[in-house]
């Protein structure tokens, strides 16, 4: 990408609240806030790799 010289990673401080069962993500489900969950880490960093590429 341009413009950014450092590669680019997930912060696993907010890992959590995007895998399911976990108290981060059902903490915003019980508030009504969106919480886009993914199967597993490893769905989630694909996915993110391939917004990234």
């Amino acid at each position: 990408m341009t413009g950014i010289p450092d590669p680019i990673e997930l912060d696993p401080r907010h890992t959590a609240k995007h895998l399911p069962n976990t108290p981060q993500s059902q903490r915003l489900l019980q508030r009504g806030l969106a919480a886009h969950l993914f199967l597993d880490l490893a769905t989630m960093e694909r996915v993110a790799t391939a917004i990234i590429e």
